[in-house]
């Protein structure tokens, strides 16, 4: 049978309500409808907070979640809460983002007003939530950690000699050289030593001549290769001659650009430099010369890694964006495979012609399997991405793949590196793409190019990333005057907080037997979290993190004038029930408990389980969630804490497996859902010792309306939107009262 009819608004055209609406929420009279009668037992129930037995639970509380600012405008929410309840939970307002501003100021207008009407009404308040990674100000905090942009004077940047040639000739073909000043000749049969810092666009061979003033070459080396880094070079030779003055740099193999700095040339015995400006510091070519034939070129330049001077950078182009992101993709191939377990971490200067998130991940070249982790967000300035990646197979992963297909425009990087941790080396090679080429850069169709000379990453300024112990420091700055704020806006009147929210993740990356915490750095997230979402275990550290949240909660509770006594701090999550991992997270959730307390000094009080339930109307997936829900309370039983359940709402799922609409929910369904309310709150008064029962918290009052952004047009309240009664209510009654069985029409 189809649920009951939908009823038209009750105040706006007047008319009588469901036969099961709810009187005691609702400050004036209402009339009894004609109304099927499969409803009318509803009508018998009373309030729920009267089926609690004080005697036998004398510190359960009953709870509701509620908008502050509905229940400040003590309407129907206000009666509702009052009616029924112990205590009420604010769904947004007591949240960051709720309160602290992109500046960072807080504003705690609607807090106080809430906990005024609270205290006026004798209704508590349940704190929700001190920390969490969601709905936090991120413009804010992201600000507070930002890389350092340090200003490059150009008068002290680094300066060093560029020779140019576009086409690789003879050797004697390119020749730039330097002659002894003021007519000053190498003494002859002594030893002297050429030594310079150097490194070519593309290799190259390069030789060493040394001239006479009769213009007599003599060979000092006939061949170096010189490569794309910066590296030493020095040369040793002895002087036969008697007029020798000028040290020629034959360079006529070079094709591109050959950088040369900090020139010296010494005689044995001696540290006195016989090149003039060997370091081009003065930006004065003192007594370098060339050939007027010679196409090569030559100039003073400035270092590319701390002035404006561009150069080059990895061009990606996808024209036509298409349905997918994997359908456009270029990557990189590494030299060796990436150790499993390991951390590694990818860091580049990027920007694009719209701003975009590259999706990154790990392929092979010997099979099909592949590692996600979090995108890059890039925009349409030069900004530093960096994320962590952790493989998880051993000799597989060789490949770093980046995937924009579903992007169309231009997307460029620069100072590419790959790290492993604990190590300095970078496995991609030509990283600032400064020997311009884009070597061991591939995709199937072409994307990816070599920029042009200038395209890449420069602002005149040195970006310096923030220590991590700073960035630690500024955010326990900003978690204590966040805390400090909601505190004294509270005045001691919230006793009870989730202290730390949605902690834990649900899989175990590093292996330990302990499901590791929710992270945007160790891809723990999906990559739409990491972007959307603020992780301060990232930075104050995943023992830290809850220490640092439960020391400043007692420290400005008790300042705002709260009994120290009277506090108490839950660690809240949600999935502790499941059955596909076999309460894996609930167990997690004790081994972190006992390592946050390992210090003797922080004190967890509570365990919150969330319970955003589904009923099954398979029978053998329904007999799996319930066993699941036993074994999460025995768990929570063993841990000694006190234990609440803290956002309980449920949908349902047909025999189908599809999620039933409110409009479609069967009278034979919502059976179901009453029973398997009455069996989970029976089973928290059965299992949780008394002295541990905190209590029960019931989420959304109503059904969540289409469009809602939590479990949209699912039938999760214990009342209709219209404020009626449903048989979902009778099965919660029924468990505060520790009936078993739900009662149907007569």
């Amino acid at each position: 049978m189809k649920r009951y009819m939908k009823l038209l608004s009750m105040i706006a055209l007047g008319l009588s309500i469901g036969s099961c609406v709810d009187d005691a929420v609702l400050p004036y009279e209402v009339q009894k409808p004609e109304s099927i009668a499969q409803y009318e037992y509803l009508n018998a129930y009373d309030v729920l907070k009267s089926y609690i037995d004080r005697s036998k639970y004398p510190n359960f509380k009953l709870g509701t979640g509620i908008t502050a600012s509905d229940f400040n405008k003590k309407g129907i929410a206000y009666e509702l809460v009052t009616t029924n309840f112990d205590e009420m939970t604010a769904g947004n307002a007591m949240k960051y983002a709720s309160c602290v501003s992109d500046e960072g100021t807080m504003n705690f207008n609607t807090v106080s007003d809430f906990v005024q009407t609270a205290k006026e009404a004798g209704i508590t308040i349940y704190g929700h939530t001190l920390a969490w990674h969601a709905q936090q100000n991120n413009k804010y905090l992201n600000g507070l950690i930002a890389d350092k942009v340090i200003p490059v004077d150009p008068s002290t940047a680094n300066h060093y000699l560029s020779m140019h040639q576009d086409t690789k000739a003879n050797p004697w073909d390119g020749q730039v050289y330097y002659t002894l000043p003021s007519g000053a000749v190498l003494s002859q049969d002594t030893e002297y030593t050429l030594a310079f810092r150097a490194k070519a666009s593309t290799p190259f061979n390069f030789q060493l001549w040394l001239m006479t003033m009769s213009s007599v070459d003599t060979t000092i080396n006939g061949g170096t290769q010189i490569g794309t880094e910066w590296s030493d070079y020095s040369f040793s030779f002895s002087v036969s001659a008697t007029d020798a003055n000028t040290i020629k740099f034959v360079v006529g193999e070079l094709e591109g650009d050959f950088c040369v700095d900090n020139v010296k040339l010494t005689a044995a015995s001696s540290d006195e430099n016989l090149i003039k400006n060997g370091d081009f510091e003065e930006e004065n070519l003192f007594n370098w010369e060339k050939y007027s034939w010679h196409a090569v070129t030559y100039v003073i330049a400035t270092d590319t890694e701390t002035s404006g001077n561009a150069g080059y950078c990895l061009k990606l182009t996808n024209e036509i964006a298409k349905p997918n992101n994997y359908s456009s993709q270029a990557w990189y191939k590494l030299e060796t495979f990436l150790k499993s377990g390991v951390e590694y971490t990818f860091t580049c200067m990027a920007k694009a012609t719209g701003a975009y998130d590259v999706a990154v991940f790990l392929q092979s070249t010997v099979g099909g399997e592949q590692g996600y982790f979090p995108s890059l967000a890039v925009g349409t300035s030069w900004n530093k991405c960096s994320i962590s990646i952790t493989p998880g197979k051993e000799d597989y992963f060789d490949k770093l793949t980046l995937n924009f297909g579903d992007f169309a425009g231009t997307i460029l990087l620069d100072n590419v590196k790959l790290v492993e941790s604990g190590s300095d080396e970078n496995l991609i090679s030509n990283s600032d793409f400064e020997a311009a080429n884009i070597e061991g850069w591939s995709s199937w169709d072409g994307y990816e190019s070599l920029s042009a000379n200038g395209e890449g990453y420069s602002t005149g300024e040195q970006v310096e990333e923030m220590p991590a112990e700073e960035k630690k420091a500024k955010l326990t700055e900003a978690m204590e005057n966040w805390i400090q704020g909601m505190m004294q806006a509270c005045g001691g009147y919230v006793t009870t907080w989730d202290a730390v929210n949605e902690a834990l993740s649900g899989g175990d990356n590093n292996g330990d037997g302990v499901y590791d915490l929710q992270s945007a750095t160790r891809g723990t997230v999906s990559a739409e979290d990491a972007k959307n979402n603020f992780y301060w275990q990232d930075y104050l550290g995943d023992v830290d993190y809850v220490r640092i949240v439960v020391r400043l909660a007692r420290k400005y509770f008790e300042e705002a004038g709260g009994n120290p006594s009277d506090l108490k701090l839950f660690i809240n999550d949600y999935n502790l029930e499941s059955d596909w991992d076999d309460n894996g997270k609930m167990k997690s959730m004790l081994k972190w408990i006992e390592r946050w307390e390992e210090d003797g000094i922080t004190k967890i009080d509570g365990i919150g389980t969330q319970m955003h339930v589904s009923c099954y109307m398979d029978p053998m997936t329904q007999k799996s969630k319930e066993d699941h829900v036993v074994k999460m309370f025995e768990l929570m039983a063993s841990s000694g804490k006190l234990i609440k359940i803290s956002e309980l709402d449920m949908g349902v799922v047909g025999a189908d497996g599809i999620d039933v609409k409110t409009e479609d929910i069967t009278f034979e369904q919502e059976q179901a859902m009453a029973k398997y309310y009455n069996f989970i709150v029976r089973k928290y008064f059965e299992i949780i010792p008394v002295a541990q029962q905190y209590g029960i918290t019931h989420w959304s009052p109503t059904d969540s309306p289409a469009g809602s952004g939590w479990r949209a047009d699912s039938p999760i309240g214990l009342w209709n939107l219209e404020y009626s009664r449903k048989p979902a209510y009778a099965g919660f009654a029924d468990g505060l009262a520790g009936k078993n069985d739900v009662t149907e029409e007569e």
